[in-house]
């Protein structure tokens, strides 16, 4: 078989796989324009040399990058550092898990909390009498927080009902809770949460059912948007909402499993309350009492610097680096020289924002 680097062969290799999210992605004629020749990078080479010097890429090696590797959150995922360690897990044991901590994955405590949040939003939108609502509330664990204050705090901040935040919290409940019904985790198969509510295919797209490592379960962002009452809904909030675009982009990505999903529904909330007022949002206010669910960015920052040494330490043949990963075999190194390189090509090119970027806001940095 003829092993050069060479397009033809790269795009047959199960290197060419693994760059979700990295211009390489893009493809070789294309990664160029987006910061990264494919054909001129030394380590993606050295990464297909490696490759075409096994024997053959063992099944449970290909899966890993497949369902592991490829699909690797950029944003940290909310139970950082865990996605990263599980693949130094399945590399360790020669085998992928069913279950892959990736995007769109989120466990039911987190899932119970962003309920409670979504309870408070769909009480104000029904008029609901704030001590109606609140004796509901007081019937329920109340999870470490106060929710008397949390839901006079979401009242206070969106203020007397109009159409236009009318329009935009009845979108915003409607998303999350499509994250609720379509977010999976090891016991929840999308089969555990609002079940008396029809929303769509909750697979995900058809021709992304086996993406973010948990087939048959696919990308279930774009579902919702095609729906027929969600596209009507999103018409009248064009036609009536100034600076609507800008709102329903922000609405459409609150993803659960975001680090920083209930600061990002905090802000939201405080931005919708402010339209037609005179007074402009102060985003720094604290309403939901969320700052548990804060990452740690400064330990987070310092546990990432001492992961990508020990790998580089590993990759030199320092077994003792990580011991996490095993035995240094071929197929090995070249899936942790993989899972390196993509987390290399994450922090140059700032998608990696969770543990790159320099700290910003109440909660540490922009990521969501």
């Amino acid at each position: 078989m003829n092993k050069e680097w060479c397009k033809e062969n790269y795009e047959k290799s199960v290197t060419s796989r693994a760059w979700a999210y990295t211009p390489y992605d893009a493809g070789w004629d294309e990664s160029q324009k987006y910061g990264d020749d494919i054909h001129s990078s030394p380590e993606l080479r050295a990464i297909f040399s490696e490759e075409m010097a096994l024997d053959a890429v063992p099944s449970w090696a290909e899966e890993i990058l497949v369902r592991m590797i490829r699909p690797l959150p950029m944003c940290g995922h909310y139970t950082f550092p865990q996605p990263l360690l599980q693949i130094c897990k399945a590399i360790r044991e020669d085998r992928c898990p069913e279950f892959v901590c990736s995007c769109y994955t989120a466990d039911s405590k987190r899932k119970l909390l962003m309920s409670y949040y979504v309870y408070c939003l769909d009480a104000w939108l029904k008029n609901a009498p704030l001590e109606i609502a609140k004796a509901e509330l007081a019937m329920r664990d109340n999870l470490g927080k106060n929710w008397a204050k949390v839901i006079t705090a979401i009242y206070n901040s969106l203020g007397e009902p109009s159409l236009q935040k009318k329009l935009l919290i009845k979108r915003l409940i409607h998303r999350l809770r499509w994250w609720l019904k379509t977010l999976i985790w090891s016991d929840d198969r999308r089969n555990r949460y609002m079940l008396d509510v029809y929303s769509g295919d909750v697979r995900g797209e058809e021709e992304n059912h086996s993406a973010y490592g948990n087939s048959p379960f696919g990308d279930p962002y774009f579902v919702e948007l095609k729906l027929l009452e969600i596209k009507e809904l999103s018409k009248e909030i064009r036609e009536t909402v100034p600076n609507s675009k800008k709102l329903l982009g922000r609405i459409e990505e609150t993803w659960l499993c975001g680090p920083k999903a209930f600061r990002y529904l905090e802000k939201l909330i405080l931005e919708i309350g402010s339209i037609g007022s005179e007074n402009i949002s102060n985003s720094d206010v604290s309403i939901l009492q969320c700052e548990d669910t804060y990452p740690d960015i400064v330990s987070y920052k310092k546990w990432y610097s001492s992961f990508m040494f020990s790998l580089t330490g590993w990759l030199a043949r320092n077994q003792d680096a990580m011991r996490e990963l095993g035995d240094i075999t071929p197929v090995k190194h070249w899936l942790v020289r993989i899972l390196r390189h993509r987390l290399q090509l994450y922090e140059k090119h700032n998608t990696l924002k969770f543990v790159g970027a320099k700290p910003h806001g109440k909660s540490g940095t922009k990521t969501i």
